[in-house]
């Protein structure tokens, strides 16, 4: 009942936010509507929004499973961990390996005169 109330209050809050900053809120889509045509090269890319979403909505089942972990069973902390730490590991990585695929692409595309290959590339490490 508690939650209900605390959601009510928060949804009747931001609410009440919203209108009070409705003409803010437009004048801010516009300029980055206006921002978006003048500078193409800055659009929000696909990766990093599915990325951030994977991440935000693990955090958040973080949190319900350290409420579960602390109040009803402490026995569940190691299956927490790994459910947590699994994704996001994977996650991350999977936007580190993408980022660095297309790093690489443009090493070559500005740098024409190296005869080193992709695969030469992927070779490099980071020490």
């Amino acid at each position: 009942m508690m939650i209900l109330a605390f959601l009510a209050g928060f949804m009747a809050c931001l609410f009440v936010v919203m209108i009070f900053n409705a003409r803010n809120i437009a004048a801010a889509r516009r300029r980055r509507k206006k921002d978006r045509q003048e500078h193409p090269e800055k659009k929000i890319q696909a990766t990093k929004v599915i990325v951030f979403s994977v991440l935000v909505t693990y955090h958040l089942a973080f949190l319900v499973g350290v409420w579960v972990v602390i109040v009803k069973d402490v026995y569940q902390l190691s299956t927490l961990l790994a459910f947590v730490g699994s994704v996001a590991v994977l996650a991350v990585g999977f936007y580190c390996w993408k980022s660095k695929a297309e790093n690489l692409l443009k090493i070559k595309q500005a740098l024409p005169d190296t005869m080193a290959s992709l695969s030469d590339f992927s070779n490099m490490s980071s020490q």
